[in-house]
C-alpha cells in the first residue's frame, strides 16, 4: 500500500496544481494490472494521501495543491546536548497539539525545545516557525503584533495577511520561546495538522506540560566533559547548582585553566548566590567570573551592550571586542546581528551606565535622523534634526535600515522616551502603517515633554486619532500643538497642525471650518518655503473644492499639486495627488482619465510601500469600478483596502465596508455602515450610505422609503455644506419620482 501511495503522490506531483485524469492516475499507480474497481481503489488512496497533502477532486481527476515554500526559523540544534532522556521520552508520548516545557530560568528549556522541534521537523513539512518572545528580558518583550508580523512574513504573507489563514491546509510547527501566559493564545495555530511548542518559566497547566528541573549529577558531568573539563568536577557542579546555563558558563571560563584554582575562585565569590532559591542570583556568580576574565576592552563592550533595550544589535554598535564575547559564549552571533541570553542581558543591563544609555540613544538618533532625511516621506519635520546625522545613500537603503532596526528603535523610544526620536521615526512608521507603535512612543514621550517638543507629539497623536475616528481627541491635540507652535513662532510646524485640523473637519463634514484652517495653513506655507507641504495643501484644497461643488477649481488645484510634486520628485505627494485628482475626474464622469490616474497612484504607492495612499486609492478606484459596471473588481480592491486598514484606520475601514455594501447590494450592510458612520461622525460616508441604500430600496420597489432617505441625505449634506453630495442625491431622487 505504501508503494501505491507513493506512486499516486509522484503522479500528482509531476503536474502540481493541474488536474490529472483518473485514467492516467490508475495507469501510474497500477502499471501492471488495474484493480477490478479502479475508481474506488483510487478514492481510497486519495483519502489516505489527504492526511498529509491537499488534494482537490476535479470533474476529470484529482489535483494536488502545491505546497508553499516551507520556512525553517529554528535555531541550530546544539551538538553537545546531553541528558534529558526522561523528559524527551515524556515529550515523545505527548499526543496533543500544544506542548509546553516549563521551569526556572537557565534550566535549559530553550535547548530542549529546539532539540524536540528538530526531532519533529519531518512531521511538519510545511515549515517550522520560531520566535523568542523575551517574556523575561530587561527590555520590552516582543508584542503579539510583532511576533505575528514575523510569522506572516515567514509564511510568505504580506503585512496585513491573516496568520491563521496562512496556516490553513499546512502542517506547521510553531515554537514560542520565553513566553508569558498573556501572549500565547493569539500565537497558537488553530488549524488541524499544526502544532505548537512553548517554553515558559511559570507552569502552563492548560497544556500538555513537561516540567524541567536541574540536571542530574551524571548529566552535569557529561555536559562538562563535552566542554573538555577534566578532573573531579563534583564541587564545581554543586557550586553551579546543576543549572545548565551556569555549568556552560563555568565550562567556558575553564578553557585552558586549572580546575582547582577556578573552583577556589568560585568558592570565594558569593557562594550563596548559586543557590537555586533565587533564580536571578543563581547565575550571578558565574556571570561575574566570566566577566572578570574578559579583557578590559571586552568588559567595556559588554557593559555597553546592556544599554540596548531591543532584541538584538548590529555589529556597528559594538567594537571588535564583541568577537571576544562571542568566543566566550557570552554573546551569540546570528548572521550580522548579535544577541544576549535573557539572563545575560539582565546581568549586562545592571552594569550599564547612564553614559552608556545616552550613547546608545545618540547612535540610533543620528542614524534615524539621516534615514528620515533620505526617506523623503513628504511629512513636515516637526523638530530640527541633530547636526551630526548619519547620511544614507538612497531611499531604499534608509527604508531597509528602518525595517531592520524597527524593534530596537521602538524599544529605545519606550525605554528612553524622547520627542526627537519619535519625530525621526514618524515618517517611516506612518508610511509603513505602524500606527500602534507610533502611538505608543508618542504617548510615552508626551508625558515628559513641554513646549515645542510636546507640540510635536500632539501632532503625531492628532493624526492617529483622526484616522481612528477619535475626532474630538484629534482636534484637542491639534489645537494644543497650534497654540505651542504659535507661541514659539514656529510657523511651518503650526501650518502642519492646521492642515491636519482641516482634514479632520473635512471628514466630519464641517467644510467652513475645514476651509478656514486650510486657508491659514496655505498662508504659512509660502513664506516658509514649505514646497512639499504646499503641494499637500493644494491637494486638500482640491478635495474641499469638490465637496463645495466647484469641480473645475478642484481639478485645477489638484493638477497644480501633482505637477509641483513631480518637479521635486516627491513620490508620496505625487501618488496621493494622483489619487485625489482621479476622484475629481471621476466626479466629472471622465472615467478613462480617472482610471489611468488611479492606476498610477496604486503603482507608486505599492512600489514605495505607502500604505495610507494605497488604502485610499483602492477605495476610490473601487467606486469608479462600480460606476462603470465592474463590481467584482471593485470587491477585490475594497477587500484589500480592508485588510490593509487593520485596526488602525477606522475611516478606511468604514469606507471599504460601504463599497462592499454597494457591491453586495445589501440593505443590512448599508445599515451597519450608517450606524458606524454616524457614531464616528463621518458625514460624507453617511450621506453616501443613505444615497446607496435609497437607490437599492427604489430598485426593490419601495420608492416612498427611497425618496425619504434621499431627503434625509440631502438635509445631512446641506447642513455640512456638502453641495456636491447634495446635488448627486437630488439627481438620484429626481429619477425616482
Amino acid at each position: 500500500m505504501a508503494d501505491r501511495l507513493q506512486a499516486l503522490r509522484d503522479a500528482l506531483t509531476a503536474r502540481p496544481g493541474e488536474p490529472v485524469s483518473f485514467d492516467v492516475l490508475v495507469a501510474e499507480v497500477w502499471p501492471d494490472e488495474a484493480p477490478m474497481h479502479p475508481r474506488a481503489a483510487l478514492r481510497t488512496l486519495v483519502s489516505r494521501l489527504r492526511a498529509t497533502e491537499q488534494v482537490i477532486t476535479e470533474p476529470t481527476g484529482y489535483r494536488l495543491v502545491p505546497r508553499p515554500p516551507a520556512p525553517c526559523q529554528l535555531p541550530a540544534d546544539l551538538p553537545d546536548f546531553v541528558g534529558r532522556k526522561e523528559e524527551i521520552a515524556r515529550l515523545e508520548l505527548v499526543d496533543a497539539p500544544v506542548r509546553a516545557i516549563t521551569g526556572l530560568p537557565g534550566v535549559g528549556k530553550t535547548v530542549l525545545a529546539i532539540k524536540e522541534a528538530h526531532r519533529l521537523r519531518e512531521r511538519f513539512p510545511d515549515g517550522q516557525l520560531y520566535v523568542n518572545l523575551r517574556g523575561y528580558s530587561t527590555g520590552p518583550s516582543m508584542t503579539v503584533d510583532q511576533a505575528l508580523a514575523r510569522f506572516v512574513k515567514a509564511l510568505g504573507g504580506g503585512q496585513n495577511d491573516d496568520y491563521r489563514e496562512l496556516l490553513r491546509n499546512r502542517r506547521v510547527l510553531v515554537v514560542l520561546d520565553n513566553a508569558t501566559a498573556d501572549v500565547i493564545a493569539p500565537l497558537l495555530p488553530d488549524t488541524p495538522g499544526c502544532a505548537a511548542l512553548i517554553t515558559s518559566r511559570p507552569d502552563l497547566p492548560m497544556f500538555a506540560q513537561v516540567k524541567l528541573g536541574v540536571l542530574a549529577d551524571e548529566e552535569a558531568r557529561e555536559l562538562l566533559k563535552g566542554m573538555r573539563v577534566d578532573g573531579d568536577t563534583s564541587e564545581l557542579i554543586a557550586l553551579c547548582g546543576r543549572l545548565p546555563l551556569a555549568l556552560r558558563i563555568a565550562g567556558a571560563n575553564l578553557a585552558g585553566r586549572h580546575l582547582p584554582d577556578y573552583v577556589g575562585e568560585l568558592r570565594e565569590h558569593r557562594l550563596a548566590a548559586l543557590e537555586i532559591e533565587d533564580d536571578d542570583t543563581a547565575v550571578q556568580a558565574t556571570f561575574d567570573l566570566s566577566y572578570r576574565k574578559l579583557s578590559a576592552r571586552a568588559r567595556r563592550t559588554f557593559d555597553f551592550l546592556g544599554a540596548v533595550p531591543g532584541p538584538d544589535l548590529p555589529r556597528g554598535l559594538a567594537d571588535t571586542a564583541i568577537d571576544e564575547l562571542v568566543a566566550a559564549n557570552l554573546v551569540q552571533r546570528n548572521g550580522d546581528r548579535y544577541q544576549l541570553h535573557d539572563l545575560m542581558r539582565l546581568y549586562a543591563h545592571a552594569r550599564t551606565t547612564v553614559d552608556d544609555r545616552r550613547a546608545v540613544f545618540e547612535w540610533y538618533l543620528k542614524r534615524a535622523d539621516g534615514a528620515d532625511a533620505e526617506l523623503n516621506a513628504g511629512f513636515t519635520r516637526l523638530l530640527p534634526a541633530g547636526p551630526d546625522r548619519v547620511p544614507f545613500a538612497s531611499r531604499e537603503e534608509s527604508m531597509a535600515w528602518f525595517e531592520t532596526e524597527r524593534l530596537n528603535l521602538v524599544a529605545l523610544a519606550q525605554d528612553q522616551p524622547d520627542a526627537a526620536l519619535v519625530v525621526a521615526l514618524r515618517g517611516y512608521l506612518l508610511l509603513s502603517g505602524y500606527y500602534a507603535e507610533l502611538r505608543t512612543i508618542a504617548d510615552a514621550a508626551l508625558a515628559g515633554e513641554t513646549g515645542q517638543r510636546a507640540a510635536a507629539m500632539h501632532v503625531c497623536l492628532s493624526y492617529l486619532d483622526w484616522r481612528s475616528g477619535e475626532h474630538l481627541s484629534a482636534i484637542r491635540h491639534c489645537e494644543q500643538a497650534i497654540t505651542e507652535f504659535r507661541a514659539a513662532g514656529r510657523e511651518a510646524e503650526q501650518a502642519t497642525a492646521l492642515n491636519i485640523l482641516a482634514g479632520i473637519y473635512h471628514d466630519i463634514g464641517e467644510l467652513d471650518l475645514a476651509r478656514e484652517h486650510l486657508s491659514r495653513a496655505l498662508e504659512l506655507y509660502g513664506p516658509n518655503s514649505m514646497r512639499a507641504q504646499l503641494i499637500g495643501g493644494l491637494g486638500n484644497l482640491g478635495l474641499l473644492e469638490l465637496e463645495l461643488g466647484r469641480l473645475d477649481s478642484g481639478e485645477e488645484a489638484l493638477r497644480r499639486s501633482v505637477a509641483l510634486a513631480r518637479e521635486i520628485d516627491d513620490i508620496q505627494h505625487t501618488s496621493n495627488g494622483l489619487n485625489n485628482l482621479a476622484v475629481v475626474l471621476a466626479a466629472q464622469r471622465r472615467y478613462e482619465e480617472a482610471a489611468a490616474a488611479f492606476r498610477e497612484a496604486l503603482e507608486l504607492s505599492q512600489q514605495h510601500r505607502m500604505r495610507p495612499v494605497e488604502m485610499s486609492a483602492r477605495i476610490e478606484y473601487a467606486e469608479l469600478l462600480i460606476a462603470t459596471g465592474r463590481p467584482e473588481e471593485a470587491r477585490e480592491h475594497a477587500e484589500r483596502a480592508l485588510e490593509l486598514a487593520g485596526d488602525d484606520d477606522l475611516f478606511i475601514e468604514v469606507d471599504a465596508c460601504l463599497v462592499l455594501a454597494e457591491v453586495n447590494r445589501s440593505i443590512a450592510e448599508f445599515d451597519a455602515v450608517l450606524q458606524r458612520a454616524r457614531d464616528a461622525e463621518f458625514r460624507i460616508i453617511e450621506v453616501r450610505a443613505l444615497a446607496g441604500k435609497a437607490a437599492l430600496l427604489h430598485e426593490h420597489g419601495d420608492s416612498a422609503a427611497a425618496i425619504a432617505l434621499c431627503d434625509k441625505a440631502i438635509e445631512r449634506a446641506e447642513s455640512a455644506g456638502l453641495r456636491y453630495r447634495a446635488d448627486l442625491v437630488r439627481a438620484l431622487s429626481s429619477g425616482m419620482s
